[in-house]
């Protein structure tokens, strides 16, 4: 019967040291992000997709793409969430309207977003792939936001 209890007990206590081991390699792959919403990608916007934002870093070395940032369905203006009923910004319309293939708010806005807060890269299955013309540089690492303030 004892014998039971201790292998029961190991048991358990590996499974626990498992999955403190996955939180921990998780955990280091956490970027801080300081920067701006400075864009979104057009075909998402064009096409009613879930919308992706440009952020460029405050020391301008990162431009990234983020798709978790936004409504799963687009609505205007466009809401930036966290929380079903929190909203970092309410972006205006009329910012969204820079043609067909801008994807930079006017330069007079272009710091009016600030967010703070972390991310990671997106892994390949996490990437948003929308199917439409080459809108957004496909050179932009896209991440998943974890949490985010103004």
């Amino acid at each position: 019967m004892k014998i039971t209890i201790l292998k029961i007990s190991v048991f358990v206590l590996l499974l626990s040291l498992m999955g403190a081991g996955c939180k921990k390699d998780e955990d280091k792959n956490l970027k801080e992000l300081d920067g701006y919403i400075v864009g979104f990608n057009p075909c998402s916007v064009h096409y009613h997709y879930r919308i992706g934002y440009v952020i460029i870093s405050t020391d301008l070395k990162d431009t990234l793409a983020t798709y978790n940032l936004s409504d799963e369905t687009f609505k205007m203006p466009a809401s930036v969430l966290f929380h079903p009923s929190d909203t970092l910004y309410k972006i205006p319309e009329s910012y969204f309207k820079n043609g067909w293939g801008g994807m930079y708010f006017q330069a007079s806005s272009r710091y009016e977003f600030k967010v703070k807060g972390t991310y990671r890269y997106a892994k390949e299955n996490e990437k948003s792939t929308q199917v439409c013309t080459n809108d957004l540089d496909p050179n932009l690492e896209q991440i998943i936001i974890i949490s985010a303030t103004k």
